[in-house]
């Protein structure tokens, strides 16, 4: 398994927590073992890495604190390694899915929303979190929407990881062809790319609520939490000025997952400006990590807790 980790600089070691060596071996005992045993292990496992990961485990904390502060320290420290376990959970599903041949099981909630994104005759952007398992849900859009979908990806942390991803894309390019990745790395002006493939009508899938790498932040409140999200996403929304939907993924069991397909939060029918979309996808996301925190794979803080302005009588 992969551990959860904001990405650095730092080159990492050969044979860490980063290295392909785990997932392989992960592959190897999925293809040998029960699939319930396998499940069931994981829960130990997640255990350990929540111990060897102290930094990414406080930030989850201190999210969990914005998000839930009537939580006392142990519930806090408990609901960080349930969001531990589900990310094993969901890399387990992911490897029974594209090394095993595993079936996933879909609950759609939305369908009608789905129906009017694929006949949007304009381009799509496609609004999503780091939650569910996002890989396994690109490719049944891309399979359902009939139409190419563009999806954006970060590289992984080590060379051993990004050569096996880059196996496993291209294998599933071969399976689902109409899904199209583009990689956002330094120096390349991807916000371009994504919005000429917008006006050129095209359906584009970002994840609007972790900020990594060089990314630029924007900070805004909603409810009294302070949310620091990308910038991108949002920029991307004003200049192109197309729908923007909410897609949402969440696990409720091994290889089973809910997708709910949201209504346009903004219909591109007029202007509007990067604030003024920041508001309207907020209370989306909100909305979804108070239903399914421990789903939220992001190993960074985002949350903070804004103290009440004070009144004055």
């Amino acid at each position: 398994m992969t551990a959860p980790d904001s990405r650095s600089s730092n080159k990492p070691i050969p044979g860490g927590l980063y290295d392909a060596r785990w997932t392989r071996l992960m592959v190897v005992i999925l293809e040998r073992m029960p699939t319930g045993v396998c499940v069931f292990l994981t829960s130990p496992i997640a255990l350990v890495f929540y111990a060897l990961a102290p930094r990414q485990g406080r930030a989850v904390r201190a999210n969990l604190r914005a998000l839930f502060p009537q939580w006392c320290g142990l519930r806090r420290w408990l609901g960080a390694y349930q969001v531990f376990r589900q990310f094993a959970l969901t890399y387990v599903d992911r490897l029974l899915y594209r090394h095993c041949g595993r079936q996933v099981e879909w609950d759609v909630r939305g369908m009608e929303n789905f129906v009017k994104l694929k006949n949007e005759v304009a381009g799509v952007l496609v609004f999503t979190m780091h939650s569910g398992n996002y890989d396994i849900g690109s490719a049944l859009l891309a399979e359902e929407l009939g139409r190419p979908l563009h999806t954006v990806r970060v590289p992984e942390r080590s060379h051993s990881l990004e050569a096996l991803r880059a196996a496993e894309l291209h294998a599933a390019s071969d399976l689902q062809p109409l899904l199209r990745f583009h990689y956002n790395t330094p120096g390349r002006h991807l916000g371009i790319d994504l919005c000429r493939l917008l006006l050129a009508g095209e359906i584009v899938a970002v994840q609007g609520d972790r900020v990594v790498m060089d990314v630029s932040p924007l900070t805004t409140v909603h409810d009294g939490v302070s949310y620091t999200i990308p910038l991108g996403p949002l920029m991307l929304a004003e200049t192109a000025r197309v729908p923007c939907y909410s897609i949402l993924l969440s696990r409720f069991g091994v290889c089973r997952y809910r997708i709910e397909i949201l209504p346009p939060f903004c219909t591109g029918d007029s202007r509007i400006t990067r604030t003024e979309l920041a508001a309207l996808w907020l209370p989306v996301m909100a909305d979804f990590l108070h239903r399914n925190w421990d789903q939220w794979f992001v190993f960074e803080k985002m949350l903070e807790r804004v103290a009440p302005a004070a009144t004055t009588e």
